[in-house]
């Protein structure tokens, strides 16, 4: 009897949560991002805050439902690649980020969001990690930053 009830409950706040609508905005809050630059590839971290009725889904039925938001808010990039996500953060790695030239990697600014119907909102704390552990933090922003790394001689 405390299965069944228990179950039912669960089924209708899925329901209820499945019904909210999927905008970022409304359910994803990301607060900051740190790009770590790999040769041509970049990872991107992503924190950021989920609204109530999101945590407790995620808690309760996991988060590949987020999934499709997060691959969009780095939409603008063709080959995006979730490596892990939580109810406090994800991992995303992108292939191809940067273009090799002349014995550098070369990331272009890339908007977020750029599926989105409305221009991205901005993130607070933009950081780019370089292949020596240097970082630049740039606020404020609603794109990656034109930056490059110099390629590791053989």
């Amino acid at each position: 009897m405390r299965f069944t009830s228990a179950i039912l409950i669960l089924l209708a706040f899925s329901s209820l949560i499945c019904c909210c609508p999927a905008a970022g905005s409304e359910y994803i809050h990301i607060n900051d991002v740190t790009m770590r630059l790999e040769g041509e590839n970049a990872t991107f971290d992503l924190n950021y805050t989920l609204d109530t009725f999101s945590q407790i889904y995620v808690m309760v039925l996991g988060c590949r439902y987020l999934e499709p938001e997060l691959r969009s808010f780095l939409g603008c990039y063709k080959d995006v690649q979730l490596i892990r996500a939580d109810y406090e953060g994800a991992t995303l790695h992108v292939r191809g980020a940067g273009r090799y030239n002349s014995g550098y990697y070369l990331f272009d600014s890339t908007s977020f969001n750029c599926n989105e119907s409305s221009p991205a909102e901005g993130i607070s704390r933009f950081s780019v990690v370089y292949p020596g552990g240097r970082v630049r933090t740039f606020y404020n922003v609603t794109s990656t930053q034109n930056v490059f790394s110099e390629a590791e001689r053989s």
